[in-house]
């Protein structure tokens, strides 16, 4: 995450500061969860989304729009026989 500093003609949120790059690394991240214990606004969540498989190293780091689509529900995945 690279934090930035909110100005009176440019306020992104209520702080002082806020998040202006943020990315997630999938293939260093260990779901331990203190990310979202640490997050004042309870905007990241864990959910039960572990179907993670990535073809490149690239495509295992996640920037803020991909985190904030909303993961597929549980069985849909492709691959399997619901979600075919």
């Amino acid at each position: 995450m690279q934090g930035a500093d909110n100005t009176e003609e440019h306020r992104v949120s209520p702080g002082e500061r806020y998040a202006e790059t943020y990315q997630i690394n999938y293939l260093r991240c260990i779901m331990c969860g203190l990310c979202v214990e640490a997050c004042p606004t309870r905007a990241l969540t864990l959910t039960n989304n572990y179907e993670m498989a990535f073809e490149t190293r690239e495509d295992a780091i996640f920037v803020k729009e991909q985190l904030l689509e909303p993961p597929p529900p549980l069985g849909t995945a492709p691959g399997t026989e619901q979600g075919k």
